[in-house]
């Protein structure tokens, strides 16, 4: 019986766990239809908030409030929530904001796309 390792994912949220807290410094991003958003560059401890948002085996709800806690650890403090408010207040704000913001903040200065 050959031995078969985790799936990728459980390593990389171990690894996550034992760096250090996200304390860079911000950086201007600016993200289509939503504007310019001040946010660090994600480190290792990243990980698990956006794989648990990504994984297809837990709820939705779990996986949206993953993906907010991701966005919530990189914005410079009170940008969050002045996002949720221009969410909710502005008409033209598009309905995958948060998304959009999450994206922009993991790939801001990468190579990748998504």
């Amino acid at each position: 019986m050959a031995f078969e390792p985790p799936p990728g994912y459980i390593d990389c949220e171990n690894d996550g766990e034992q760096a250090p807290p996200n304390t860079g410094r911000f950086h201007e991003i600016e993200v289509t239809d939503v504007g310019v958003i001040h946010a660090r560059r994600p480190l290792p401890n990243a990980i698990p908030a956006l794989s648990s948002a990504a994984n297809p085996k837990v709820s939705d709800r779990s996986r949206v409030g993953h993906l907010n806690l991701f966005v919530q650890n990189h914005l410079k403090p009170g940008e969050y929530e002045a996002l949720l408010a221009r969410m909710m207040t502005e008409d033209d704000m598009p309905p995958d904001a948060m998304l959009r913001v999450s994206r922009a903040i993991a790939t801001a200065g990468t190579a990748r796309p998504t």
